[in-house]
């Protein structure tokens, strides 16, 4: 007869081979992710590719893959539990993103306006879109995409939003209406409304935007790499604010969401896929606001080129915590 402590240790054994093993995906994928990163960068130094053309290689990552695979998302069969864990993961997301907004109010200097607005939306605002949706695709597949969307739909939404008032000092209709026509959250609405009713794109139409879609994260994860290929990363290592900001990104932020989901009983999968979303480094569309509203787009540059190299280690180690 199995005594109930045997039976709890079992249990225990379980739970952290599987939390083992979630890390050990991790590490594994975010290795692969530092390959791709890496021929970025290399492509970069060689002169294969210029500014111009990085440019011009975020805005098809930004606009056509990951508004594709978004989309590809939600072509699968309709259930009540998937469309309750949707649900779910948009509130876990919007009080995510109320954790973090405490969290940078806390920490940022406020003694220089510019330097905190940008510090203050860098550190908010991670890399959900280029490297939590290849993660999740990785460690979920497409249930850990359409977990994301919530998280992805939500950052974009608050971005152009609370992050052109913080950046600008001033309210901007126009980029408040570009939230609602911007790709990414037609492709999440669309996405959203076939998943509902069941409306199921051709065959010979879904293949191609399959192939599309998996050109998602490879692409991605090389324009990651040709934006830190961009940075003196010697200035950066020798900056000890962008080594705390570092920090509070990567460990603080996702250790405090952990700490507050630990109580709240969801399914552990969207769970990890928050945690996940708030442990990614700082996102790149800092360095763009920056340039856009007159602040400091090299201080921004090098946020998130050293989250980034950071993430490699500190992301596997986050989902030991999971």
């Amino acid at each position: 007869m199995i005594h109930e402590g045997q039976m709890r240790s079992a249990l225990l054994y379980v739970v952290e081979a599987k939390r083992m093993k979630l890390a050990g995906i991790a590490a594994y994928k975010t290795i692969v992710m530092t390959i791709l990163a890496l021929v970025g960068v290399l492509i970069y130094k060689w002169n294969i590719v210029d500014d111009e053309m990085n440019r011009k290689l975020s805005e098809l990552v930004l606009t056509v893959l990951t508004p594709v695979l978004l989309f590809t998302s939600f072509q699968k069969e309709f259930s009540s539990e998937m469309a309750s864990g949707l649900l779910i993961s948009t509130g876990l997301s919007a009080l995510a993103f109320l954790i973090i907004w405490g969290i940078s109010k806390l920490v940022i200097n406020k003694k220089d306006k510019d330097y905190a607005a940008l510090e203050h939306i860098a550190i908010m605002y991670s890399n959900c879109g280029f490297i939590g949706i290849p993660m999740a695709q990785g460690l979920f597949g497409s249930d850990g995409v359409f977990y994301m969307t919530a998280f992805v739909a939500m950052a974009n939404f608050l971005l152009w939003s609370h992050g052109v008032i913080v950046m600008s000092g001033k309210s901007d209709l126009k980029s408040l209406i570009k939230v609602f026509t911007s790709p990414t959250i037609l492709s999440i609405v669309t996405g959203i409304i076939c998943f509902c009713m069941q409306i199921r794109i051709p065959k010979i139409i879904e293949e191609p935007m399959e192939m599309i879609a998996s050109m998602n994260t490879p692409m991605a994860m090389i324009v990651a790499g040709i934006n830190i290929a961009q940075v003196d990363l010697r200035k950066t290592f020798s900056r000890l604010r962008v080594y705390w900001m570092c920090v509070v990104r990567l460990l603080i932020m996702p250790f405090a969401v952990i700490g507050v989901l630990y109580f709240l009983s969801v399914p552990q999968e969207i769970k990890t896929i928050i945690v996940l979303a708030s442990a990614c480094p700082v996102g790149v569309t800092g360095s763009l606001f920056a340039l856009r509203y007159g602040k400091d787009a090299g201080y921004a540059s090098e946020l998130f080129a050293m989250s980034t190299v950071v993430s490699i280690v500190t992301i596997p180690f986050l989902m030991v915590f999971c």
